[in-house]
């Protein structure tokens, strides 16, 4: 376990800060309703199932476990967060639509500043 006061995370308002920005803590846990939101990336995917789980590198038996609440761990949850930012609102589907709200609200307020700063 990483010491709050360690140098690689610093504590910013509360929180760990890394590269430059706040990670909000629960970031790394899925949500309780992962099964559904992973039956809804399927959807919006149009892979069937079989495709889903070949695009995923594992066999189709794991990702339907994952559709009842088996966590998927390791190399195949890597592949399934690359997978949802592949799909158009994929990582919102996959992971709730607040998750990447802090960075799109950072992005937002540096478009603001730097179309204030040519003005």
């Amino acid at each position: 376990m990483i010491a709050r006061n360690s140098p690689r995370l610093p504590v910013y308002s509360g929180g760990p800060v890394i590269g430059g920005r706040a990670v909000p803590y629960g970031s790394g846990e899925l949500p309780a309703d992962f099964g559904r939101r992973l039956v809804r990336l399927k959807q919006a995917s149009g892979l069937t199932w079989f495709e889903f789980s070949e695009v995923l590198g594992v066999e189709l038996k794991q990702v339907l476990r994952w559709r009842k609440g088996t966590e998927p761990c390791g190399g195949a949850y890597h592949s399934l967060v690359r997978l949802a930012a592949w799909i158009p609102g994929g990582l919102d589907i996959l992971m709730g639509e607040d998750f990447l709200a802090p960075i799109r609200k950072e992005r937002r307020n540096a478009t603001q500043a730097h179309t204030t700063q040519k003005s």
